[in-house]
């Protein structure tokens, strides 16, 4: 039997496979810089993404994302309904090759995700808590990272919030999708060498959850 690796090199390996399975993902609808206050409402309105990054430096860690603002042509149920449907996140996020319920606590899931591409591939696990928006109508998705479990990356966390907002042009309904997420992938070459990389990746997922409603909702395909 061979040699079981240390957690070190464990990490190290998941984090290059998993910033080689990302490099060969074309970006999807990134909005490149910070837009101007007064510009994101007409951005919304023309199906784009409104990205705002973020880096965080706390306690030794370094996170990289942002927070994300995007219009969804579909109800809150439809949308409720994809974020409840584990399978449904290798459609939405980046080079997920396999998204597995693995257990329950509380109402949370714990879901491990596969992700890479054909050469390399690394897995880890994040928990997803469900609640209301405290702040409104609408429902909020917070996730993180089971460091309890073997990961490729020093830590991550983020949310989806889903807000109900007034009908399209069209008479559709329509959800708010706000999107945050910050990732520490550790120190050394790869952070130096592909930290914006993966940043930009991490903040395609709006994208990609309005992509799959226009594909599989019937609110979305009218729109």
């Amino acid at each position: 039997m061979g040699r079981v690796p240390s957690s070190s090199a464990y990490r190290a390996a998941a984090v290059l496979s998993l910033v080689l399975g990302l490099l060969f993902v074309p970006a999807i609808g990134h909005a490149g810089p910070t837009p101007a206050a007064d510009d994101a409402p007409a951005r919304l309105e023309r199906g784009e993404t409104v990205v705002y990054d973020q880096t965080l430096e706390s306690k030794g860690h370094r996170y990289v994302g942002g927070v994300t603002y995007t219009l969804i042509d579909a109800s809150p149920g439809e949308l409720l309904s994809l974020f409840e449907d584990v399978s449904a996140y290798k459609q939405v996020l980046p080079r997920t090759k396999q998204a597995r319920l693995i257990g329950m606590n509380d109402g949370d899931r714990f879901v491990e995700l596969r992700q890479g591409n054909s050469m390399v591939e690394t897995s880890y696990t994040i928990r997803v808590h469900q609640e209301p928006d405290t702040g409104g109508s609408g429902t909020v998705f917070r996730f993180w990272l089971d460091r309890t479990k073997p990961h490729g990356i020093e830590d991550a966390w983020g949310y989806f919030r889903l807000e109900p907002v007034a009908d399209g042009p069209t008479g559709a309904p329509r959800v708010l999708l706000t999107y945050g997420i910050l990732v520490d992938i550790g120190p050394g070459l790869v952070r130096d060498m592909f930290e914006e990389r993966l940043r930009e990746m991490a903040l395609t997922v709006p994208q990609r959850v309005r992509q799959y409603a226009l594909a599989h909702f019937r609110t979305g395909g009218r729109a």
